[in-house]
């Protein structure tokens, strides 16, 4: 929908920050960007330094006319993902931007959960209908983020949808910091199984993410209570080091669960009939490194 303007929540994040990048490279611009301190220059964006109050999202949207408010605040990044109390504050977070939308009269909420929520791989891509099984603190949050959230959209009338999302390149752990930490002398290790392959996981680029985000906000009809959001075809990490040309060395690794954990993406491709989820390791580098290249 040409002109629509959506609320971005977290722009400061791992993720915020790649998907600015996307979107100086969009010809359709629809994001405003949060943050808790000052907008930078040049950047289309709103202070908004504590949730509690609703007063910053009201005025904004008095302002702006959101169609949607995207969350993708957490403490995922300065939190330990092992400390209950600590990812708590995940929780709280979402609770106080439902209440801030419903107040101001965004109807629809779209909320960044994880695939952490699934847990540990059980042999095939998780559906959305799976049971959920967090192994840590972290995935515990979201699961009860996403319940509160469910809960609330009943109480407040709000369309909220909790979007499972895999591995956004360059925003990951892999990527994100193997510019940094990997060099001739000192590479980057690696699992690899007894295969030849490492790691298969679910990964998007934030061009690709940007697309799937602005579809979800425009969808005309009402979303599932949940979506998984990724590729609709899983990588091997090693393939994607190689793609990044990031230098490497194996680590043999002989547990089979822990190699293939990826997203069944089947009914995101069904809500974003016009984004192509089908991407190649080559593909998810080039989308990534098309951002690194407007810094």
């Amino acid at each position: 929908m040409s002109g629509t303007q959506l609320a971005f929540l977290g722009a400061s994040g791992r993720i915020g920050q790649v998907l600015r990048m996307a979107e100086g490279l969009s010809q359709e611009r629809q994001m405003v960007w949060q943050f808790r301190d000052a907008v930078p220059v040049a950047t289309k964006g709103f202070i908004w330094s504590d949730f509690s109050d609703p007063i910053s999202l009201i005025a904004a949207h008095r302002k702006t006319h959101f169609r949607a408010v995207l969350v993708f605040s957490g403490v995922a990044r300065t939190g330990a993902k092992s400390d209950p109390v600590a990812m708590e504050a995940n929780v709280t977070l979402v609770d106080q931007v439902i209440s801030a939308a419903a107040r101001a009269g965004i109807p629809r909420v779209l909320l960044a959960s994880s695939s952490a929520v699934y847990g540990a791989g059980k042999g095939h891509p998780f559906r959305e209908t799976d049971p959920l099984d967090p192994i840590n603190a972290y995935g515990a949050a979201k699961v009860a983020m996403e319940e509160m959230a469910l809960r609330r959209a009943d109480e407040d009338g709000l369309e909220i949808c909790a979007l499972r999302i895999g591995n956004v390149a360059g925003a990951d752990m892999l990527l994100g910091n193997a510019m940094t930490r990997a060099d001739a002398e000192v590479p980057l290790t690696l699992d690899v199984f007894p295969d030849g392959a490492g790691p298969r996981r679910s990964y998007i680029g934030p061009r690709k993410l940007l697309c799937v985000l602005k579809a979800l906000s425009n969808f005309e009809g009402r979303l599932p209570t949940c979506l998984n959001v990724a590729g609709t075809q899983p990588v091997e990490m090693n393939a994607l080091l190689g793609a990044a040309q990031v230098p490497w060395q194996d680590r043999p690794h002989t547990d089979p669960g822990h190699q293939n954990i990826a997203l069944d993406c089947s009914a995101l491709a069904e809500a974003c009939p016009g984004v192509d989820l089908s991407a190649s390791a080559e593909d998810i580098i080039a989308d990534w490194q098309s951002c690194l290249e407007r810094e």
